[in-house]
């Protein structure tokens, strides 16, 4: 997978404002919002969907109960 750190980053956004005209950097950068917002809005579905067909919330409340019933049979064997 390509590793860019701070640095790299950095430096390729400086080239990348630098080649554009002055009068389209708006419109870029509108379109660089968009693409974040609908990325964040993927990423929120996408997990919200997981979480529904996985049952996370019964596995979370099992794993609690589980825990709970340990402790209570180490508590009742002292």
């Amino acid at each position: 997978m390509i590793q860019i750190g701070i640095p790299e980053l950095l430096i390729i956004l400086l080239v990348a404002f630098f080649s554009v005209k002055p009068e389209k950097i708006q419109g870029y950068i509108k379109t660089i919002y968009k693409f974040f917002i609908q990325l964040q809005n993927f990423a929120t579905s996408t997990k919200e969907d997981l979480e529904k067909e996985l049952n996370v919330q019964e596995l979370k409340q099992d794993i609690f109960n589980e825990t709970k019933m340990r402790e209570f049979e180490k508590e009742k064997n002292e």
